[in-house]
C-alpha cells in the first residue's frame, strides 16, 4: 500500500476526497483499500466537512466522539459499522480518537459486471432509504464477520496473482453478510415485494445523488430505470412517504445546505451550480422548501 484516498480541493468548495489508485500490482492497480484509522489519522479521522467519490465502510472498534453525516449527527460507538456513500458530506468530532478498519472502494470496483448493480441495489446501508447508515453489532456477529475482514486483509496485503478478483469476491460475500445482520435487526421482516419497492427506491435516490444537479426530470428517471413514471411515483411514494418530484428536490435543497454552510460561494453560484439561471428564482424555490431564505438560513449556520 503506497498511499490513502487524496483530497482534492477545488477553489471555495467543499473538500473532495477522490481515490487515486493505491495497490499495485504485476498485472494492474486496484480501486480497493483496506486501513486501519491509525494508519492515516488525518483522512481518516477528518475534522473538517468534505465528501468522497468512493464508498467506505467504517468498523469502529473503539473511540468516543460524534461522527457528522450531512446534517444528521451519530455518536462513536465501539463495535459499530458506518457507512459513508458517495457524494455524502461528513466528518468527525473525537473526544477519544477512534480505531478500528476501514474498507474504500469505487463503484466501478465492486460494480465489475452490469448484473452486479443487483448487489449494490440490495444494500441497504448505502444510499439508506430510511434509518441510520450505521450498524451495531453484537459479539456473535462480530465473530460472523472476523474472518471476512481477516481474509480481505491478507489478500489485500499479499499481493497475489488476480488480487482484484479475490478482493472483489471477498468485498460480496462481506458486504452481504452485512446486509444480512441488518436485515435480522428489523422489528419486523419485509416481504418481497417491500423488498423490490426498496430496491427501486435506493436506486432511485442514487440516481437523484448523482444527477439532481443536471436532471430535475421524474420522466428522465424513470426512463433510466426502466419503468414507468406512474410506477416508480407509485413505489417511492409506499417507500418513503415523499414522491420523486419531492425527493428530487430534497436532494437540490440539500447540496444548497452543504454548499451555504461550507463554503463561501454566493447564493447565485451556488443557484448556477444547481441548474437555476435565474437567481430570484433559485432564492424563492430555497425559501419555499426551507423555510428562511438562502442569507437567513447561512447566518444561523454560521
Amino acid at each position: 500500500m503506497n498511499s490513502n484516498p487524496k483530497i482534492q480541493v477545488a477553489n471555495q468548495d467543499i473538500p473532495l476526497h477522490t481515490f487515486r489508485l493505491g495497490l499495485e500490482t504485476t498485472y494492474e492497480e486496484i480501486p480497493f483499500e483496506y486501513l486501519n484509522f491509525s494508519e492515516a489519522p488525518r483522512l481518516a479521522q477528518a475534522t473538517y466537512p468534505h465528501r468522497h467519490n468512493f464508498y467506505e465502510v467504517l468498523y469502529v472498534t473503539s473511540g468516543e466522539g460524534t461522527h457528522f453525516v450531512d446534517f444528521n449527527a451519530y455518536p462513536i460507538e465501539p463495535n459499530t459499522f458506518y457507512f459513508i456513500s458517495p457524494g455524502q458530506v461528513h466528518y468527525w468530532e473525537t473526544i477519544v480518537p477512534i480505531e478500528g478498519e476501514i474498507l474504500v472502494f469505487t463503484e466501478d470496483f465492486l460494480l465489475l459486471a452490469p448484473a452486479d448493480i443487483m448487489v449494490l441495489n440490495e444494500l441497504s446501508f448505502f444510499h439508506t432509504v430510511e434509518g441510520s447508515p450505521t450498524l451495531k453489532v453484537d459479539e456473535a456477529e462480530q465473530m460472523q464477520l472476523a474472518p471476512l475482514y481477516q481474509a480481505v486483509a491478507e489478500e489485500f496485503k499479499g499481493n497475489d496473482f488476480r488480487t482484484s478478483s479475490v478482493l472483489r469476491a471477498y468485498l460480496h460475500i462481506l458486504l452481504v453478510q452485512i446486509q444480512r445482520i441488518c436485515l435480522t435487526k428489523q422489528v419486523e421482516s419485509e416481504n418481497s415485494q417491500d423488498k423490490i419497492s426498496q430496491k427501486l427506491t435506493r436506486q432511485f435516490k442514487q440516481f437523484v445523488t448523482q444527477q439532481s444537479a443536471t436532471v430535475q426530470s421524474v420522466q428522465a428517471y424513470a426512463s433510466q430505470l426502466g419503468v414507468s413514471v406512474n410506477h416508480l411515483n407509485k413505489t417511492v411514494k409506499s417507500t418513503t412517504g415523499y414522491t420523486p418530484g419531492q425527493i428530487i428536490r430534497q436532494e437540490v435543497v440539500l447540496e444548497a445546505k452543504r454548499l451555504f454552510r461550507h463554503t463561501d460561494l454566493t447564493a447565485t453560484e451556488i443557484g448556477y451550480r444547481l441548474g437555476f439561471e435565474d437567481s430570484s428564482y433559485f432564492g424563492r424555490f430555497f425559501k419555499r422548501e426551507v423555510g428562511v431564505s438562502p442569507g437567513k438560513f447561512r447566518q444561523e449556520m454560521a
